[in-house]
C-alpha cells in the first residue's frame, strides 16, 4: 500500500504495565559514569583503598596522593617552594606549631657561618602539620632558609660531624638546660643530585617531671638546592616513639627537593 503524502507513519505503542528492555549501552554508560565519579570524589575512600590496593608506586611516582591518600599517607606538595613529603593521612596543617615555632626561631637551626653578612631571619614553617586535637608536641615541619649559591652542607664533615655539632652547638648547647644524644647519621643522594643528611636524636629538657620538663624523639632532614637550605624536623613524645617510628621514618624518607615550579 502506498502510504498518502503528508500522513503520519504508524506510532508504536507499549502496552501500559509492560518495560521495555534497557538498553546496554546506556546502563555501560551510567556505571561508567557512576564510577568516575566515586573515584574522582574518593567516595566512601574507594579511590585511596583502590590506589593503595592496585597502584600504590604509580600514585606516589604522580603524586596522586596530594589528592587522595595511598596508604595511609597524604602528600604536602609544594612546587613554588620547591619540596615534597607525606603526612598520616588524619594529620593536619598545624597553625598552633606554625606560630610556636616561629616564636621560638626554628632558623636558629643555621650554623652561625650561614648568617654572617646578612641580618638574621625570622623565618616561619613553610609547612607544619600534626595530628588532631593534639598539643602540638607530635608534629613535622619544613623550613626554607637563604645560603650563598653553591653551599655545600658537606664543608661541616659527614653527617656525623654535623649531627655532633648541630646537638652540642645549637639544640642542647651547654647552659641551655638540655641534654641532647645522637642515635643515627646518614646521608641518601637524589635521583637530581641533591644530598640529603638524616640525623635521628632525642632532646631532654630537665628530668620530665618538673612542669616544664619534656623528653622528645626527632629526626631532621637537611638539604641545600640553589640558594635555599631546607630543614625538615618531625618531633614526637618519646613515649610514643615506638608506637609511631616507622611512620616517622617514612616521613623523612619520602623528603624531597627540586627546582621550584614559579
Amino acid at each position: 500500500m502506498t502510504r498518502a503524502v503528508g500522513a503520519r507513519a504508524p506510532v508504536r505503542v507499549v502496552a501500559s504495565g509492560r518495560r521495555t528492555a534497557p538498553s546496554t549501552r546506556r546502563v555501560a554508560i551510567g556505571v561508567g559514569a557512576s564510577a568516575a565519579l566515586a573515584l574522582g570524589a574518593n567516595f566512601l575512600g574507594v579511590t585511596s583503598r583502590t590506589l593503595t590496593a592496585f597502584a600504590p608506586e604509580f600514585a606516589r611516582a604522580k603524586r596522586l596522593d596530594a589528592l587522595f591518600p595511598v596508604d595511609g599517607f597524604a602528600r604536602c606538595y609544594a612546587p613554588r617552594a620547591g619540596y615534597e613529603f607525606v603526612v598520616p593521612m588524619d594529620w593536619l596543617v598545624d597553625q598552633t606549631v606554625t606560630l610556636r615555632n616561629a616564636r621560638r626561631g626554628v632558623e636558629s637551626l643555621d650554623p652561625p657561618e650561614l648568617r654572617k653578612g646578612r641580618a638574621r631571619e625570622v623565618s616561619e614553617p613553610d609547612a607544619a602539620y600534626g595530628p588532631r586535637g593534639t598539643s602540638g608536641e607530635e608534629n613535622v615541619s619544613v623550613i626554607r632558609s637563604s645560603v650563598p649559591r653553591g653551599f655545600d652542607l658537606s664543608v661541616f664533615g659527614d653527617a656525623n660531624r654535623q649531627a655532633e655539632w648541630l646537638l652540642a652547638n645549637v639544640l642542647a648547647k651547654p647552659g641551655s638546660g638540655k641534654t641532647g644524644e645522637l642515635l643515627s647519621a646518614s646521608q641518601r643522594k637524589g635521583s637530581n643530585g641533591t644530598v640529603y643528611y638524616t640525623f635521628e636524636y632525642t632532646i631532654r629538657k630537665g628530668d620530665g617531671a618538673a612542669p616544664d620538663g619534656w623528653f622528645r624523639h626527632n629526626i631532621g632532614v637537611f638539604a641545600v638546592r640553589g640558594d635555599q637550605l631546607y630543614t625538615f624536623v618531625a618531633q614526637i613524645p618519646e613515649e610514643r616513639w615506638p608506637k609511631m617510628k616507622e611512620t616517622f621514618f617514612a616521613m623523612a624518607e619520602s623528603f624531597r627537593v627540586f627546582v621550584p615550579s614559579g
